[in-house]
């Protein structure tokens, strides 16, 4: 499967990496989020036009709303199927928006995609629950300031090889303070012990990056870790 990150710093070179993105032959493309300031800033009707010239899903970021921080799916008819939402809002999000209650995914070509919002990514019960319903990859469009990069590459390793998935991130650039460097990982066998890799990875430019993922190379991986998941409960002792 052919998945593409769009990192843009305007609409426009948004709209012209996605559609070269495209040409390319990509099947899904994610951008960042909030890489535009509002939802009416989000030229969501071109990106409906060019997920029907090339028949293609896009996920054209994660943008504020007034009310959540929303992520519309769009199909390859140039349907919106859904609107994931941001569950655990940030900083100065918090009071003045509505968190989201629900987690989406859907399937191409028999590969169930999950949408995984910037902070979300922090708690592992969010991918664990997709993982859950047989997510085979994130995708997790985000925005990230230069000093977190390095602890959020560890969330993104962390969440791919905890649940044996790829995990697929578009992180916004908007220089000096955020610095793009979207990455794709994927879980492999190293020998006796799983490990993670870097498949596609991005600086600080404007720009796109097409990575070719087949879920079937770590099938076993997930479906041997799918098999562990055992249910537990959590008593307090009584020390009195």
């Amino acid at each position: 499967m052919k998945i593409a990150i769009v990192q843009p710093t305007t609409v426009e070179s948004a709209l012209r990496n996605t559609e070269k993105a495209l040409e390319s032959g990509s099947q899904v493309v994610l951008l960042p989020e909030k890489w535009v300031k509002t939802l009416d800033d989000l030229p969501l009707a071109e990106f409906q036009r060019l997920a029907v010239k090339y028949t293609a899903f896009i996920i054209p970021g994660a943008v504020e709303d007034e009310v959540s921080v929303i992520s519309p799916i769009i199909t390859p008819r140039g349907q919106i199927a859904g609107i994931a939402k941001k569950i655990h809002l940030f900083g100065n999000e918090k009071g003045k928006l509505l968190p989201g209650t629900t987690l989406y995914y859907f399937t191409v070509n028999g590969v169930r995609i999950g949408i995984v919002i910037c902070y979300d990514l922090d708690f592992p019960e969010v991918p664990r629950a997709l993982f859950s319903k047989g997510v085979e990859v994130l995708l997790v469009p985000s925005k990230i300031r230069r000093e977190g990069m390095d602890k959020w590459r560890e969330y993104v390793r962390m969440r791919a090889l905890e649940n044996r998935i790829a995990v697929v991130n578009a992180n916004a650039v908007e220089l000096p303070n955020f610095v793009g460097g979207s990455v794709a990982v994927v879980p492999y066998r190293r020998g006796e012990i799983v490990d993670v890799k870097a498949v596609a990875e991005m600086g600080e430019e404007d720009g796109f990056v097409t990575v070719d993922i087949d879920p079937m190379s770590y099938f076993h991986l997930r479906l041997d870790r799918l098999k562990e998941l055992v249910q537990f409960s959590v008593e307090e002792l009584s020390t009195g």
